[in-house]
């Protein structure tokens, strides 16, 4: 009796939890078929426009001196007067006397040539009387027809007298020259670099006296990378320098040459310009400077921000308004922050301009903002 009672409740039991599972699942509800949006990636684009370009290449480089000279000394003796100028930094004009030699022995080498100039001339005022004497003697004794040869004439005696006066006046001439060279005359307008003598200081033949530089005019040489060199158009060009920190001067410069070889440590090519000197608030030899030197203008080229490059030749397109390409092109040449592109874009293309982790052939994108501007109604 009891087993046949546990039995059915057992049976109860199950038949009370099917009838719930059957109920439960009439009212579940079959959820609708879902189709999520696909997730896009945002990205910014620019309108690529042909324009005429000037390539400007930047350089920079360092004032120096056109001129600069080293001094020494012609002749030996004795500094025994420097003027007050000749000190590093001092200014000069040209013909001022910079520093004197003692000219003693040079005063005295002059007095003996001019003496032996006068005995010269002496002598050859004798052989000129005697050469003539000794013509009219000839003339009164000679016979008829014969003919008296140059001894008899005196010929090669007056021509070594005369011989001799020119010798004299040349010794005359460098007694004078190596008088004038006691005195250190200064060639041109200039400044004291430094000085290599001082009052007091026995110098001789090829001792150096100063170094010092023209004032006029000052150079910059401005090394530029070789391949620039197709772009350039330098004949006469005028280019602003200006100075890196300081005051933020600037100074103008007329280009005047290259120089004539490509420097062998960094592949360059050097651009000289040049700049007034004696202008009011020229700089000073050593002054660092940068310019930018304006190449030669081409045509049809497209400027592309560098973050648009996908591979160094290849650039991000965005083409039917939401689809990436990579669009290989031609680089003309590449600045700091822009690549000049001459070939493979066409006006009005977008550039995508964001970069992408991965880029797909083809990829959906949404543009969020084209040439700066927000795109707010864009879908793909």
């Amino acid at each position: 009796m009891n087993r046949t009672f546990r039995i059915l409740v057992a049976v109860v039991i199950l038949a009370c939890g099917f009838a719930a599972f059957g109920l439960l699942s009439k009212l579940k509800k079959t959820p609708l078929p879902s189709n999520p949006p696909k997730p896009f990636q945002e990205v910014e684009t620019i309108t690529a426009r042909k324009l005429d370009l000037q390539v400007a290449i930047p350089a920079q480089g360092t004032v120096e001196p056109a001129t600069v000279t080293r001094a020494a000394a012609e002749v030996d003796g004795t500094v025994i007067a420097v003027s007050p100028e000749f000190e590093a930094g001092g200014s000069f004009k040209a013909g001022d006397v910079l520093l004197e030699i003692d000219p003693s022995d040079f005063k005295a080498a002059l007095a003996q040539a001019e003496a032996a100039l006068a005995d010269a001339k002496l002598v050859v005022v004798q052989e000129e009387m005697k050469a003539e004497q000794a013509r009219r003697d000839w003339e009164r004794i000679a016979t008829p027809g014969q003919k008296p040869n140059d001894l008899v004439l005196r010929i090669p005696q007056l021509a070594a007298a005369r011989a001799r006066v020119e010798a004299a006046e040349a010794a005359v001439g460098k007694a004078m020259r190596d008088l004038e060279r006691t005195k250190l005359r200064a060639p041109y307008d200039g400044r004291i670099r430094r000085k290599l003598a001082d009052l007091g200081t026995h110098v001789g033949k090829g001792t150096g006296l100063a170094e010092f530089y023209a004032t006029g005019t000052l150079e910059v040489r401005l090394p530029v990378p070789r391949q620039d060199a197709a772009f350039f158009d330098l004949a006469g060009q005028e280019i602003t320098l200006r100075e890196t920190g300081g005051q933020g001067r600037s100074w103008k410069a007329v280009i005047d040459r290259t120089e004539g070889e490509i420097q062998r440590e960094n592949r360059s090519i050097v651009v000289v310009a040049r700049i007034d000197g004696s202008a009011p608030g020229a700089p000073l030899p050593g002054q660092f400077v940068h310019t930018e030197i304006g190449g030669r203008v081409i045509p049809d080229l497209v400027r592309v921000p560098r973050r648009a490059f996908a591979k160094s030749d290849r650039v991000l397109v965005v083409s039917d308004g939401h689809m990436v390409t990579t669009r290989p092109v031609k680089v003309l040449r590449t600045e700091k922050d822009d690549v000049l592109v001459s070939e493979g874009i066409e006006d009005g293309e977008q550039i995508c301009i964001t970069a992408l982790t991965a880029v797909i052939e083809g990829m959906e994108v949404k543009v969020v903002s084209r040439d700066g501007k927000e795109v707010t109604a864009e879908s793909p």
